[in-house]
């Protein structure tokens, strides 16, 4: 029975050491953002996080999560703003009020962002910083499939 003790109070103190790990490594890294799906309608489902941007990607981590990779990978080419909107009266109650969402669309699936203006500029600045699909030779949009 000692040794099943030991084994679980090792494990868990791995897994908030991981946990630990995560927060304060990503925390310094990358712009907070609080993050969920788009089709979310009731308010809820946010979860806070750091989108760490790189030449071709922008990836959101949870800050709340042992998982070492990341939980969202966003292309650049893949992803286009569709709507921004300010917070509703109910959203008010854990963001805050200086924030405004912005709603993405990567492929197929829509995101919502809840970010500052320097967090909403951050991104369009990636965004547009890169070449468009219709100029990159690589891309699928210079690649068409047959009918």
């Amino acid at each position: 029975m000692e040794i099943v003790m030991a084994i679980l109070t090792v494990m868990v103190l791995l897994v908030c050491a991981l946990g630990l790990w995560r927060f304060f490594t990503l925390r310094s890294q990358g712009y907070p953002v609080v993050m969920r799906p788009a089709d979310s309608k009731d308010g809820r489902h946010w979860r806070h996080g750091v989108l760490v941007y790189s030449a071709t990607s922008a990836k959101f981590y949870k800050l709340r999560s042992i998982r070492p990779e990341s939980n969202v990978t966003l292309t650049r080419l893949g992803t286009e703003i569709v709507q921004r909107r300010e917070i509703s009266e109910r959203e008010t109650q854990f963001l805050e009020r200086s924030m405004h969402v912005i709603r993405v669309r990567h492929r197929d699936r829509e995101w919502e962002l809840s970010l500052d203006s320097a967090g909403d500029t951050a991104l369009v600045a990636w965004l547009e910083s890169g070449p468009s699909a219709r100029r990159d030779s690589h891309s699928a949009y210079n690649r068409p499939r047959p009918i």
